[in-house]
């Protein structure tokens, strides 16, 4: 469960292509164990992976270390995960919650009101750098990478609607550097993707962030979305 922590790392605004300037979810799915993922080699060929269940189809590269399937792939979370400072996720929050309160709310409605609600947790102690606005597979997206002094429990969102602040969604956590992506897929509340560094343990987000930002690239969305 990963509701107690995430975010940081720089990126070149050019990793994307054309630019124009965290808890734990329970979710069912298909998956491999950590042990069994553990023994793939890191120079093994990433595989394409197409999403089953999630509500915005997708096609995406998954480099060897991640695993040729992912952990969870339900109608609103899509994940991999294979260790503290190894993970991956795309989410469709289905309730967020608001800093220090008990009950969820809705997510904002619009990317844009998404994206003002997160830097609204500047209020809160998270620190937000290194922004850059780009495209993902020709969508509008925001790169940020956020650290935390304070927890701040399902503050990104849960991928169910009574999911627990502490243990089924996902927030900044002090622990954890977290790069987001905020991807803008129509009408509908925006896509966040992030992945995570346990900065306790691996002072060095470079190697995760160039890998995360590879996966961005190959994101390909269904023609129907």
């Amino acid at each position: 469960m990963w509701a107690r922590r995430c975010a940081a790392a720089a990126v070149s605004v050019s990793l994307l292509g054309a630019v124009s300037a965290c808890g734990g979810g329970s979710a069912a799915g298909t998956a491999s164990s950590p042990a069994a993922r553990a023994t793939v080699s890191e120079s093994a060929s990433p595989v394409v992976y197409r999403s089953k269940a999630f509500a915005v189809p997708l096609t995406v590269t998954v480099p060897a270390s991640l695993g040729a399937r992912p952990d969870s792939d339900t109608r609103t979370f899509l994940t991999w995960d294979t260790s503290e400072s190894d993970k991956v996720r795309f989410l469709l929050p289905v309730v967020v919650y608001p800093p220090g309160k008990d009950d969820p709310v809705k997510p904002p409605g619009s990317y844009q009101d998404y994206l003002a609600r997160l830097r609204g947790l500047a209020d809160y102690h998270a620190k937000w750098r290194n922004t850059a606005e780009t495209t993902v597979d020709g969508h509008p997206a925001t790169l940020m990478t956020a650290t935390t002094d304070w927890s701040l429990n399902g503050t990104l969102g849960c991928p169910k609607a009574d999911g627990d602040a502490h243990d089924d969604c996902y927030g900044l956590q002090p622990e954890y550097a977290l790069r987001v992506a905020v991807i803008d897929i129509g009408k509908r509340t925006p896509l966040v993707s992030w992945t995570t560094v346990n900065t306790d343990q691996q002072r060095d987000t470079s190697a995760a962030f160039t890998r995360y930002e590879a996966m961005l690239r190959s994101l390909k969305f269904s023609d129907t979305l």
